[in-house]
């Protein structure tokens, strides 16, 4: 059973949401470039040619965005292979994968402040992070009310020594100076994708999603695969040591390539979403991002068509073979900040081409919407109770109008029972763009009377992209 509606924003990507649509369609929408212009380019000795942004936040009382951006070094690459000693070519220097930190007022122009952590030929730097071997972290999460000296955290691949690799969690007083506590990994084995690591406050879990054990296809001649193909496996943690057996969550079906490279998981609203790298590497060896979503982190649905939330862009174009997003989106006043790393080369090029890291934007919730067109359509929530004053939608017509009727579950009528006052007949049709449009019947938004009764909401639109609605 679908639980009732609690207060707050509700998205409307499935049934948890929303009870039935009629004549409806889901749209992922992509996030626009207004610019070609790069948040990020190599300007220091110790960046090598690929920077790419793996996680941005907002400090709000310092007033600036926080980035830790990864490096890889082919240079360094090349010469820790020939010294050999452990799966990811040798434990301890020179490391060709590391973690920078920068800082912008503006999210577009980065200061690399001198950190002094770790010494450079170069001088001095912004590294903020090195392991013991190739690695890094895709993630930082923040938490204002744990322990001092580990307000930040995240996980990453590490190897300690030969025979000892794995994942491991790191911690951080300031997201600046990171240690480890003990070691050895919490996780054994051997995930080079983009491991990500997300709190669960209902279940009060830490959720890990990382490279797939236990895959179908590995070391069997007859498929010609010499190293299993990449799914999404899962693991979780109530106290950060002791993990779960991971599992594999995603897969690809008969409508996909065959890897799924890494699964990015952030928390939006009553959802938990993902950025799912597909790649194709049985055909032009790219990779584009599918957003996925989930009500609990574990079970995740798609939509049917398979729309692409990040493509790679056209021949020619910087991202004309693989887009790599940043961990979460950034939300910013009304708008939401989409970062990603465009590369214009195939995922197996040791070339490795050219890296240009952009940002994108999407309105406030524009994620996805539930759209008509010059068909009419309708929709019909799930129950709640009104706890709020007020209802908001965020909304678009265009050419069109939008009409929303209170109803309250009743057994002798399928569509319910329309609350007096509250019908379609009185509502004031909404007709423009708003992310946060208060829904009005007879001129008066005061929903005040209903307040503690169990209710749903009809919806009504044509010519219309319907984003959320807040209850």
């Amino acid at each position: 059973m679908h639980p009732d509606l609690l207060p707050g924003k509700h998205l409307l990507f499935d049934h948890h949401t929303v009870a039935d649509t009629f004549c409806l369609r889901h749209r992922i929408h992509q996030p626009r470039r207004e610019t070609d212009e790069l948040v990020l380019k190599p300007e220091k000795p110790w960046e090598g040619r690929f920077p790419s942004p793996t996680d941005i936040k907002f400090d709000p009382k310092r007033g600036v965005y926080r980035m830790w951006y990864s490096v890889f070094r082919p240079d360094l690459d090349a010469e820790r292979f020939t010294l050999k000693g452990a799966v990811l070519g040798r434990v301890g220097e020179p490391q060709s994968l590391y973690m920078c930190y920068a800082e912008s007022r503006d999210g577009i122009h980065w200061d690399r402040p001198d950190l002094g952590i770790y010494p450079d030929p170069a001088g001095p730097n912004n590294i903020c992070h090195k392991g013991f071997s190739r690695g890094g972290v895709a993630n930082v999460i923040h938490r204002p009310d744990a322990p001092p000296d580990e307000r930040y955290m995240g996980m990453g691949l590490d190897w300690f020594s030969l025979e000892l690799g794995g994942m491991i969690v790191t911690y951080s007083p300031d997201g600046l100076r990171w240690r480890y506590p003990e070691n050895k990994p919490v996780i054994f084995g051997h995930s080079d994708t983009v491991n990500s690591l997300v709190y669960n406050p209902e279940r009060k879990v830490f959720m890990v999603y990382m490279r797939g054990w236990h895959a179908a296809a590995v070391n069997w001649p007859a498929l010609n695969k010499a190293h299993p193909r990449r799914r999404v496996a899962y693991a979780e943690s109530a106290d950060l040591k002791t993990w779960s057996e991971s599992q594999i969550i995603l897969t690809p079906d008969e409508l996909d390539p065959n890897d799924f490279y890494a699964l990015q998981v952030f928390r939006y609203a009553d959802y938990y979403l993902g950025q799912l790298w597909i790649h194709n590497e049985e055909g032009d060896d790219t990779i584009e991002i599918e957003l996925v979503y989930s009500r609990d982190g574990f079970n995740w649905s798609r939509l049917p068509e398979r729309p692409r939330f990040i493509p790679h862009g056209e021949t020619g174009r910087p991202d004309s073979h693989m887009v790599m997003p940043c961990h979460e989106p950034v939300v910013v006043g009304d708008d939401i900040w989409v970062y990603y790393t465009g590369v214009n080369c195939p995922h197996g090029d040791t070339s490795y081409g050219k890296y240009s890291p952009v940002r994108g934007k999407l309105r406030m919730d524009g994620f996805l919407s539930l759209d008509a067109g010059p068909q009419s359509g309708a929709l019909v929530t799930r129950p709640f109770t009104l706890q709020n004053d007020a209802i908001t939608i965020n909304a678009v017509t265009t050419g069109g109008e939008l009409i929303v009727e209170i109803t309250e579950p009743w057994f002798r009528e399928t569509h319910g029972k329309p609350v007096e006052g509250f019908a379609a007949k009185d509502f004031d049709v909404f007709k423009g763009d708003a992310i946060a449009h208060k829904l009005s019947w007879k001129g008066s938004s005061d929903l005040s009377a209903l307040k503690g009764r169990r209710l749903m909401l009809r919806i009504w639109m044509k010519h219309a992209q319907l984003y959320s609605f807040t209850i």
